[in-house]
């Protein structure tokens, strides 16, 4: 197998991702294609990946690959989410309900790269690896000066032989520009 270059453009790096995810189940990108590395092409019926909000600078994407003769990475998507509530209690409900089967995610970096998991290409590994666990962790607080606390951490987790594959510039300005017709906006 060939080593290509990398000799990256000098730019500014701004950590963290924004506080929206835009999640669908598995099995809702119907078409798929990547050109250059970067997907070209996403078709999902309309108002498929529903909005998301976490709180402002608490989502994180991590991964940790392992690699020899096989391998993989195990990633994680962390968000929190402040305030009980019957909307948040439904939000966990559901999540619980179709992890199961698993999602897919949209999601856009603090660079303003927009980035999907849980899909990719046939090539790669023909849409079956979705996020397919998640935990959540509700935290009260003890006192009235205790600072994040009255939400939940809601982590996702996959393993999968590939990372998130950015979208195109195309198909990220309709993302950042509210259009993509396949996101209930």
């Amino acid at each position: 197998m060939a080593l290509a270059n990398f000799i990256p453009t000098c730019a500014k790096n701004t950590p963290g991702n924004a506080y929206e995810l835009y999640m669908a189940p598995k099995g809702s990108v119907t078409a798929l294609a990547e050109t250059s590395g970067e997907i070209s092409t996403l078709t999902a019926a309309a108002d498929t990946f529903k909005r998301v909000r976490a709180d402002i600078d608490t989502v994180q994407y991590t991964h940790e690959g392992t690699f020899g003769t096989s391998g993989g990475y195990t990633q994680t998507l962390i968000a929190k989410f402040s305030t009980a509530s019957t909307e948040l209690n439904t939000l966990v409900d559901e999540l619980q309900a179709g992890i199961a089967c698993g999602y897919e995610i949209i999601y856009v970096d603090a660079n303003q790269k927009v980035w999907l998991s849980g899909v990719s290409i046939s090539t790669k590994e023909g849409s079956n690896r979705p996020w397919n666990k998640f935990t959540s962790n509700y935290d009260s607080g003890l006192a009235m000066t205790d600072e994040g606390m009255q939400a939940d951490t809601i982590t996702f987790t996959r393993t999968s032989a590939y990372r998130p594959v950015e979208l195109d510039s195309t198909l990220a300005a309709a993302v950042l520009g509210g259009t993509a017709a396949y996101i209930d906006w």
